[in-house]
């Protein structure tokens, strides 16, 4: 007999689990990634995730689990020029509207704040998002059309202290 896996709808009663990275969690990570093409992210960026996520800069990096199932990442990064960045952070395409995103992005404000107390708050991310993170209290920086792929705007934003 197969058991049947939870849908998404099913898992969205459930409390949302956070924890770091595993090398075990990458095929779950890209597939996230995947779900989000093209809207979100463009063909062309999946080896820069891969690039990352295979690197040195992973402790803060962090996966959203419900039900068992991985179904977010995102994490900070130091930047030289004394900022954090928001990096990668992604929810699959199933749970967009839920509210889910908004809590990955919570806390990974909340740990750029704890770990690096002051510094500024970057993130590059497209169009489609933007809006998204000025809700949070980033502002629009730079716009570069195209930036990321044909229909995708990179849209560099900030946010200099906790909303």
């Amino acid at each position: 007999m197969r058991l049947r896996r939870p849908s998404w709808r099913e898992n969205l009663g459930l409390p949302m689990n956070l924890r770091p990275y595993t090398a075990d969690d990458l095929d779950a990570v890209v597939s996230i990634f995947r779900s989000n093409i093209p809207k979100y992210f463009g063909p062309i960026e999946e080896p820069g995730l891969r690039d990352f996520l295979a690197g040195e800069r992973l402790e803060e990096y962090f996966v959203a689990e419900i039900g068992g199932e991985v179904i977010g990442a995102g994490g900070i990064a130091l930047n030289e020029d004394e900022t954090v960045s928001l990096c990668w952070g992604m929810i699959h395409a199933d749970y967009l509207g839920t509210g889910l995103g908004r809590e990955l992005t919570a806390f990974r404000i909340g740990k750029a704040r704890e770990k690096f107390t002051d510094l500024p708050l970057v993130i590059s991310t497209s169009q489609h998002t933007q809006g998204f993170y000025e809700k949070l209290g980033f502002r629009l920086v730079s716009h570069t059309p195209d930036g990321f792929g044909p229909g995708l705007d990179i849209c560099r934003m900030r946010m200099e202290t906790a909303p």
